[in-house]
């Protein structure tokens, strides 16, 4: 299965785009396509009982590069992410 993600809003701030999403883990690891060409930055706050959970922007969750990707490690099922991720 897959994680759930909602997407919550979508704007732009200056000369970036940013989106908001509500992710709910399912699994230990996740690839999450924002669309973007790549990511400038992110921020996340973790609703989460796992204490090892990691979100990487621009990559995927076998550590390769793939840009306007976020990557989720060390979830466990019923973690609930919101990040607002910048990009272009």
């Amino acid at each position: 299965m897959a994680y759930t993600t909602s997407m919550l809003m979508k704007t732009v701030l200056g000369n970036q785009r940013v989106h908001g999403y509500k992710i709910t883990a399912d699994a230990a690891t996740a690839e999450i396509d924002t669309g973007f060409d790549v990511i400038e930055h992110f921020s996340a706050h973790q609703n989460v009982t796992s204490t090892n959970v990691s979100i990487l922007p621009n990559v995927l969750t076998a550590a390769t590069a793939s840009n306007g990707t976020l990557a989720i490690t060390g979830a466990t099922s019923g973690d609930v992410f919101f990040v607002t991720v910048y990009g272009r």
